[in-house]
């Protein structure tokens, strides 16, 4: 079997494996492997989000195991396992070939400027590698974006084709319950359907990055992506290198078809740190004067050595630098100076999931990839828009209003890869604060009209809801703090529309209270 032939299958499988994974990030956990397998094998995420927490993410130390891959044979996990370069070479397959005029790689230096910037806001604290960190992309635009249309059009087939409505029992249950075993993804003939704020705006980006390839093939790869910057760093010199032979006959067409770039004028030579061992330029060879193999002693050229420009660099670290200020000065932010001071926090609406760290060390450890909100069961777990502000933008936040963090639930914090939410058992959930439940007087049924209204009382899951009597009045419901942890199923069950007479604040942030669980 050729080389290539190799490769492409490889490819399939782990982007297969990439999807399958996402699938499986569901309550109940059934995987044996890992769902966050991808994040956690990611050396950026690792690297960056261990500098901006000040700890070393332990969860995320795989990614030495791809840096030891990539000094030994070069950026062959860009070339073979990368699901963001599979997902960019079948969209090149499907939508740009033969359309592009020309070929040829843009500012291949740009990513280490990237790379530069993003290093920086990390030093000083601030988690912002989820912006372009490509495993961190894709896993959130497939879960925010993808996830729900392909459970409404299951849906809408089950409907069609078998008369399935939410509540009718027939052939089509049979069906669902064995693609809800098979897949373990989400409860597909019930359960709410899934929805996802801020999913036109990941779809845009991802449609920005998918579109590059109308420039040159991989543009991303080239010239963007800050993991791909960090593994060429270590590729400069590996085992693994192109050789030519003396019969190569110059006749370019290797040149042509490299994907990366990577083979300047000369071809005999090659730029390492942009070469993903694809082995294309193998199979294209007229006269195979091509292989790869073991070289034990580095060849150097002017043209194979890494040569960003030093000030370019240093104008990446500033604009980092720059950004990680602009958060700095966020007027919805506040500063955390000592350990009694008041931690960061800018909404009332601002409701962590449980298990959640600091709000600090949450910011500066969540990478954005949404396989908490993929397993929350029921949807209430969303990105945020600005109810942390700037350097909280796309974190997890609950909104009872969607879905409650229903009491049988630990799954959030089982799959998060950077222990942003720490892992927690079931039987403490009583002890984690997430918020704190407010009855508004005006709206609500018992207190403003004198009905009887006992729905935020019959589905409380912690029994935080007390009658008391008031004089001239009856009896009426108040909120025990002492025993609501802010789960939100009172507010989403409450039949008071649009707003909530019963809603959930994070008042301050009771995370404290139960920061020994887990």
């Amino acid at each position: 079997m050729k080389t290539r032939t190799i490769r492409r299958i490889t490819q399939v499988v782990f982007f297969g494996l990439f999807l399958y994974l996402i699938g499986k990030t569901a309550y109940p956990l059934t995987s044996k492997i890992p769902v966050d397998l991808f994040v956690q094998i990611d050396p950026l995420v690792g690297i960056a989000t261990s500098l901006a927490a000040r700890s070393i993410i332990h969860e995320a130390l795989l990614g030495i195991v791809i840096i030891a891959l990539t000094i030994l044979l070069g950026r062959v996990f860009c070339g073979w396992l990368c699901p963001m370069g599979t997902t960019l070479d079948l969209s090149d397959r499907f939508f740009f070939r033969g359309k592009r005029k020309k070929d040829t790689p843009i500012h291949r230096n740009w990513k280490y400027y990237i790379l530069a910037g993003l290093l920086v806001t990390s030093l000083f604290s601030m988690q912002a590698v989820y912006l372009l960190d490509p495993l961190s992309l894709l896993t959130r635009t497939v879960v925010l974006v993808f996830v729900a249309p392909v459970q409404l059009v299951i849906r809408w087939l089950a409907e069609v084709f078998y008369g399935w409505s939410g509540s009718s029992v027939g052939p089509v249950a049979s069906v669902g319950m064995w693609l809800s075993d098979k897949t373990g993804s989400w409860p597909i003939m019930s359960g709410p359907q899934m929805y996802y704020r801020e999913a036109m705006v990941v779809l845009a980006v991802f449609i920005g990055i998918i579109s590059l390839n109308s420039i040159t093939r991989r543009f991303w790869c080239r010239n963007l992506c800050p993991l791909g910057a960090l593994l060429g760093l270590c590729s400069q010199v590996p085992l693994l290198k192109r050789i030519v032979r003396d019969d190569c006959t110059k006749c370019g067409k290797c040149i042509r078809e490299c994907k990366m770039g990577a083979i300047p004028k000369d071809p005999k030579l090659t730029r390492m740190t942009e070469c993903i061992e694809c082995f294309d330029c193998v199979a294209d060879c007229p006269p195979k004067s091509i292989r790869f193999g073991l070289r034990p002693k580095p060849v150097f050229h002017e043209e194979t050595r890494l040569d960003p420009s030093r000030r370019r660099v240093l104008q990446g670290a500033g604009v980092g630098l720059a950004f990680a200020a602009m958060t700095a000065i966020d007027p919805a932010r506040k500063h955390a100076l000592s350990d009694t001071s008041p931690i960061k926090i800018s909404s009332p609406a601002l409701i962590r999931p449980p298990g959640s760290a600091s709000e600090s060390e949450f910011v500066n450890r969540c990478v954005r990839c949404g396989g908490c909100m993929k397993a929350c069961p029921t949807n209430g777990l969303q990105p945020a828009i600005f109810e942390a502000g700037i350097e909280g933008f796309w974190t997890p936040v609950l909104v009872p209003r969607i879905g409650c963090c229903t009491q049988e639930c630990n799954a959030c914090g089982q799959v998060c890869p950077t222990n942003a939410i720490k892992p927690f058992k079931i039987e403490d959930k009583p002890k984690i604060f997430i918020g704190t439940a407010g009855i508004d007087r005006s709206q609500c049924i018992a207190w403003a009209a004198g009905k009887k209204c006992l729905v935020c009382d019959e589905y409380c899951s912690y029994k935080a809801i007390e009658w008391k009597d008031v004089p001239g009045e009856g009896r009426r419901p108040y909120v025990n703090e002492d025993k609501c942890v802010g789960c939100g199923i009172c507010e989403s069950a409450c039949p008071i529309q649009p707003v909530a007479a019963i809603r959930v604040y994070s008042r301050g942030d009771r995370r404290s209270r139960g920061a020994d669980v887990g």
